[in-house]
């Protein structure tokens, strides 16, 4: 019996020492790369100081978990507030100085971010919002060359190739613009939001005389204005140029689009909304709306992607207004914006399990890969950094965080 016990004594501790010496095995080395990052990608990353000027960034075979972009090439802008892929091309709002414009980049051979192309806007106000659909078809408004126009562009050569006429929806008023803020395709129809007011003194935002929001859907086969479609109780679609308040959903082809309202008043009766234009129609869907008031308020809803009939947006963790606290948008600006994924049917928000964020990054999520990448910046806990979600699984791991390298305010994906 002793021999027994002594024997399996001793086979135990061999087991010990053998998981033991598997596990050291199994662990990775110092300074390995992590094998779990898609060798294949090149992560764009737009970096931001606190007067927004910044870099923008490309990483490829020097991806981590935990990113000092010190010492790194980078492309240096005035303005980094993110921007838009189409295969390996970069396109962005304003040019490295920050004209007015639309900016084409490109990785090099070494694979560095570099200038391309530069379409200038006539304006030298802030406001040239765009659309790339693919190499050879691009939308974009110019306020000098008309309010109610749409410019066309050639993405590959920059080049402007012509404009869409809206000028027969006018109402006279002061100030009218169509596809200021909103500008998507979907099948061959081109919607644009149709703004029909006055920019009263102390407002940003176009005042229109009814509350209500407008979409024109244009047919590009026929090349006409199929219809105006309108939605009572809320005003503004979009906010930003560089801040794209829409989404497609790729399951159910539905359009959404975010009415954010009179940021300043926020009137009860014209709260911000989520709104819809469902697959193969081209009006709104009158009997669908998501309301800042059923989760929030005062409040907007600022960021927007749509999967599968799941919303994702941010909700404050309490009332706020852009315009409270002095200097507007600096108390907007708190750790006080939570993830959330709203149902489309039951209109429920759960919260995602991911940093509050600050606002002072405005890019929206977007899908890659089956899962959907969300921006963060956290003064609080000092977080800066990307979380990805699956939303087959539920699961939430870090992509990466920004160590000692300045807000983020950007995040795309390239694939070889």
């Amino acid at each position: 019996m002793k021999r027994i016990k002594f024997l399996s004594t001793m086979f135990g501790l061999s087991a010990l020492m053998f998981l033991g010496a598997c596990s050291k095995t199994n662990e990775p080395e110092p300074n390995q790369p992590d094998t779990d990052i898609p060798a294949n990608e090149t992560w764009i990353i737009y970096n931001a100081n606190a007067n927004w000027s910044g870099g923008i960034y490309a990483l490829k075979n020097n991806k981590s978990r935990e990113i000092n972009l010190s010492g790194l090439p980078f492309f240096q802008v005035s303005s980094s507030l993110g921007g838009r892929v189409l295969g390996k091309t970069l396109y962005k709002v304003n040019s490295a100085s920050n004209a007015q414009g639309i900016l084409k980049l490109n990785l090099n051979t070494a694979g560095q971010v570099v200038q391309d192309k530069f379409l200038a806007s006539l304006s030298n106000a802030y406001i040239s919002n765009y659309l790339v659909v693919s190499a050879t078809e691009g939308y974009y408004w110019d306020d000098v060359r008309g309010g109610l126009k749409v410019q066309k562009f050639n993405p590959t050569t920059m080049e402007r190739t012509g404009e869409i006429d809206f000028s027969s929806l006018s109402e006279g008023l002061p100030n009218e613009s169509a596809g200021q803020l909103i500008l998507a395709k979907r099948d061959d129809k081109l919607y644009v939001d149709l703004l029909l007011g006055t920019k009263l003194t102390g407002n940003w935002q176009v005042s229109p005389p009814k509350q209500e929001v407008a979409i024109a859907v244009y047919d590009l086969t026929n090349n006409k204005i199929l219809n105006v479609t309108k939605f009572a109780g809320t005003t503004n679609l979009g906010v930003f140029i560089d801040h794209v308040l829409y989404s497609y959903d790729e399951v159910t082809k539905d359009l959404y689009f975010v009415a954010v309202a009179d940021m300043k008043t926020q009137p009860t009766a014209a709260s911000s909304k989520i709104l819809r234009i469902k697959n193969g129609e081209t009006q709104f869907d009158q009997n669908f709306s998501i309301d800042i008031k059923n989760y929030q308020f005062p409040a907007e809803f600022n960021r927007l992607f749509v999967h599968n009939s799941k919303i994702y947006t941010t909700i404050p963790s309490r009332p706020t207004s852009y315009y409270g606290g002095g200097q507007h948008g600096v108390t907007y600006r708190s750790d006080v914006w939570y993830w959330n994924e709203i149902d489309a049917t039951t209109k429920k928000a759960t919260r995602l399990n991911i940093p509050a964020d600050s606002f002072y990054g405005t890019s929206n999520p977007f899908m890659h890969n089956g899962e959907i990448y969300f921006l963060s910046n956290n003064t609080t806990e000092g977080f800066s950094g990307v979380n990805q979600y699956n939303p087959t699984t539920g699961k939430i791991k870090e992509t990466f965080r920004l160590k000692e390298s300045g807000r983020l305010n950007g995040f795309n994906i390239i694939v070889d």
